[in-house]
């Protein structure tokens, strides 16, 4: 019944609406039909006057005198049933009268009459008037006038059930129509909710129906895909952990037995992967603040190549202790709309890939140039590289060209998807491309504040 309930709502409000309607038309009509036709009626009055009143200038300018006129002239005019003839001279003296076929000077109850006059003019002069009266039983229109008008309403009222048997069909029909989609949109979020996260609506077009209906799939493609995405986070920081909690364990409980000692440098290798345990946490914290954005930044204007060039001075450091040569060519002047400790903590983990990649004595290069109105800030090296399948991979969270070499050298795999939230934070993009030094070169854009353009 709930399903049914639209269809027969929308019938119903379309049968209405042609009640309504033909209702409106009826006494629209009704009403213009009334007084249009008494006008008619009254014009057509005033034309027969007109005549009359012609017709006894014609008797007078002969006859010379209204005592011939009038008796000539009476015997000549066409009286109906109900239409009575009166005439006067120029001093408004009656003259001469003719009566109706009912031989009654005066009218009876429940006669009405309607009554035109016309001059009756002889060479210029008005030498008398023609009055013309009209009497009907019951009101001005006749029994003719009076089957047109109910012969016309019955008709509209012909017209109107016609109207609203169609309506309602075709309100049935059109609701039915919408009533569709809507139910296939609620089967499927029932479906949806009974644990079925594969259906969809299936639906598509250019009506609004069928957009909700895209839309609706849009929706749940996007809640199913964050589905996944939590549930590969779960994965994978479960796969992180898993790694040095279980060489903490082995070790701690290899030293509670007496299978290794307890010295320095087992105490070494727990400390070492309990920093690198709480490194990765706080890893992933800050990714997922910046993706849910709860991260703050604050968005001033900066000049980026100071900000470059201080990310670059922060790592020269690591460069310099892992054995690689550092190249920076950073275009002075350049100044952006961003947050400066961002844009370097984005810098700083490029070059620290870029030196995790990077064989000892190869080369990191640094530079910040202008294109149009976009800053392009590249970090190259002469690493491994990053084969072009894995191009668009690069900047997922936990993802490693190399695992066993990255884990060994304590990568987090986290820093490239850090990046690319900030960046993308900045209105900018970033891509990753082979290098003309032999490796990789991950390039950044960001728009140039608006003086810049």
């Amino acid at each position: 019944m709930r399903h049914r309930s639209l269809p027969f709502r929308l019938a119903v409000a379309f049968a209405a609406v042609a009640v309504a309607t033909a209702v409106i038309a009826a006494v629209v009509l009704t009403v213009t039909w009334q007084r249009q036709f008494e006008r008619y009626i009254e014009r057509g009055l005033q034309d027969r006057a007109a005549e009359i009143a012609d017709y006894f200038a014609v008797q007078y300018e002969r006859a010379g005198d209204w005592d011939t006129a009038a008796s000539t002239g009476l015997l000549h005019v066409a009286v109906s049933a109900d239409l009575r003839v009166q005439l006067f001279d120029d001093t408004g003296e009656l003259i001469a009268r003719t009566v109706d076929g009912s031989a009654e000077e005066e009218p009876s109850a429940g006669w009405t009459e309607v009554t035109a006059e016309a001059d009756i003019v002889v060479s210029g002069e008005v030498v008398g008037t023609a009055i013309v009266t009209q009497r009907t039983r019951g009101g001005i229109f006749t029994e003719r006038d009076e089957w047109l008008r109910q012969t016309s309403l019955w008709a509209l009222g012909l017209a109107a059930a016609i109207a609203v048997a169609l309506a309602s069909v075709a309100g049935a029909l059109y609701s039915r129509g919408i009533a569709r989609p809507i139910e296939a949109v609620t089967r499927t979020a029932e479906r949806i909710r009974a644990g079925d996260r594969s259906a969809r609506t299936g639906m598509s077009g250019g009506d609004p129906v069928a957009d909700l209906g895209a839309t609706f799939d849009q929706m749940a493609d996007a809640v199913e895909a964050e589905r996944r995405f939590e549930q590969q986070l779960t994965a994978d920081v479960a796969h992180e952990l898993r790694t040095p909690l279980q060489a903490i364990q082995a070790t701690v409980e290899a030293m509670q037995d007496g299978v290794l000692p307890t010295d320095e440098e087992r105490l070494s290798l727990i400390h070492d992967e309990t920093v690198r345990l709480g490194r990765l946490t706080q890893s992933i914290l800050e990714l997922s603040r910046l993706e849910t954005g709860a991260a703050p930044f604050t968005l001033s204007p900066i000049d980026l190549s100071a900000t470059v060039a201080l990310a670059v001075e922060n790592s020269r450091a690591l460069m310099e202790s892992t054995g690689h040569r550092l190249e920076e060519s950073v275009a002075p002047g350049l100044r952006a709309h961003g947050d400066a400790d961002r844009l370097i903590q984005a810098v700083g983990n490029l070059l620290s890939n870029a030196a995790r990649y990077t064989p000892e004595g190869g080369v990191v290069r640094v530079r910040l140039l202008r294109e149009g109105a976009e800053a392009v800030i590249e970090v190259a090296d002469s690493g491994i590289g990053v084969a072009e399948d894995d191009r668009d991979k690069v900047f997922t969270r936990f993802w490693r060209a190399d695992p066993a070499r990255t884990r060994a050298s304590g990568g987090l795999g986290i820093g490239l998807a850090v990046v690319r939230e900030i960046v993308e934070r900045h209105g900018g993009r970033v891509g990753a491309h082979p290098s003309d030094l032999g490796g990789a070169a991950f390039v950044v854009r960001l728009p140039l504040s608006g003086d810049e353009r």
